[in-house]
């Protein structure tokens, strides 16, 4: 896309602040170089899915892994970042640098500073993933209307998904206030009272973020319930209705064992009695049921 040949046309200006690079792996050494960033046998290389910052003596490292989102299509993606008093180095895919450059391109003078810059990129890092904790949401309050039914629909696999989604969201922010942090408590370059302010600023933003993402997590385990309670309600349901059954009927069974003995009835005798035992059993098995839908154990 050009960015490394824009900005090598640029490198001799003494205003230049703020760097963006696309560049192949076997060039990066030689770039970093001329910036002056001191570039050894074993610099820092992160794990592909980690996100974490080193402190070196005359830059930073920071290796930020961002997890894919399903919904809006969007791959999991993965920037390094050199940061010295002068220069803020971002090295990515093609993909990636095509998100985050226009932050920098439009970016103001006083906004070309390097820790400025990193104040953009963690914007946008945030931001980026706002709208998946909407649609988390919203999806969490539809499974809500759902519970809400006599007999919902088996959800788990859909509540198992959306654990997983915002137990990656946790880690994530996690991750980047951690990073927060260490430059908070590491930072080798002073920081002005407005710098500090801003500083202090996207750390809110950030404890924001991740205390909504636990509150989801929160939210989700209390929809999760509620299908439970929904179930357990069923089952009390269908295990009274055999309840009912078996007590409607144990008098007939009672009655079934009574004549079913070998024993000498002087009742067998008469012609009615078959009739009337069939009498008195279809009457008490009538309003059995009836009682029992009066009282609405049916």
């Amino acid at each position: 896309m050009g960015v490394l040949s824009e900005q090598e046309k640029q490198k001799n200006e003494a205003a230049f602040a703020l760097g963006i690079y696309l560049i192949d792996p076997k060039d990066r050494n030689d770039v970093l170089s001329r910036l002056g960033i001191p570039t050894i046998s074993d610099y820092p290389s992160a794990e592909r899915e980690a996100t974490h910052i080193e402190h070196h003596a005359f830059y930073d490292y920071l290796a930020i892994y961002t997890p894919a989102s399903r919904r809006r299509e969007l791959p999991a993606s993965f920037v390094e970042c050199f940061r010295t008093e002068e220069h803020l180095i971002l090295l990515a895919d093609n993909r990636v640098i095509d998100r985050i450059e226009p932050l920098f391109s439009t970016a103001e003078a006083r906004q070309k500073d390097p820790l400025w810059g990193l104040f953009r990129l963690f914007d946008h890092l945030m931001e980026e993933k706002r709208p998946d904790l909407e649609a988390i949401e919203d999806e969490i309050e539809g499974l809500e209307e759902l519970a809400a039914n006599k007999r919902p629909p088996d959800q788990s696999q859909v509540i198992i998904r959306l654990r997983k989604e915002l137990l990656s969201l946790k880690r994530y922010f996690e991750s980047l206030d951690d990073i927060l942090d260490s430059l908070d408590l590491n930072d080798a370059y002073s920081l002005s009272d407005h710098d500090r302010r801003v500083f202090l600023a996207h750390k809110n933003k950030m404890n924001r973020m991740a205390s909504d993402v636990r509150d989801l997590r929160e939210y989700l385990t209390q929809v999760r319930e509620a299908f439970q309670n929904q179930l357990d309600i069923s089952l009390n349901e269908t295990m009274r209705v055999f309840t009912v059954i078996t007590a409607v009927f144990l008098p007939l069974t009672l009655i079934v064992g009574w004549y079913g003995m070998n024993l000498r009835m002087p009742e067998l005798a008469s012609p009615v009695t078959y009739p009337i035992i069939i009498g008195v059993s279809l009457v008490f098995l009538f309003v059995s049921l009836v009682y029992s839908k009066y009282k609405g154990w049916l």
